[in-house]
């Protein structure tokens, strides 16, 4: 992806189709890639958790789990 995302979902959007098929797997992956990205920003690891439970109730919220994701029925 070049220059600045048109919004966020299609960001999101976009590295979930990299993701592998596997649910589990795909989860594995992000969660390490979260991790790496919080202690390369110096958040600790209760703002970490605050931020991610807020994206996961927000996201949810805005309908992000009924858009499907490569691999995903």
């Amino acid at each position: 992806m070049h220059g600045k995302p048109k919004n966020s979902t299609m960001t999101v959007t976009a590295i979930c189709a990299l993701l592998p098929d596997d649910p589990e797997a795909a989860v594995s992956v992000v969660t390490v890639a979260c991790a790496a990205a919080a202690i390369t920003a110096g958040l600790d690891d209760e703002a970490t958790v605050r931020g991610l439970r807020a994206a996961l109730i927000s996201m949810r919220g805005n309908g992000f789990g009924d858009i499907g994701r490569k691999g995903v029925h």
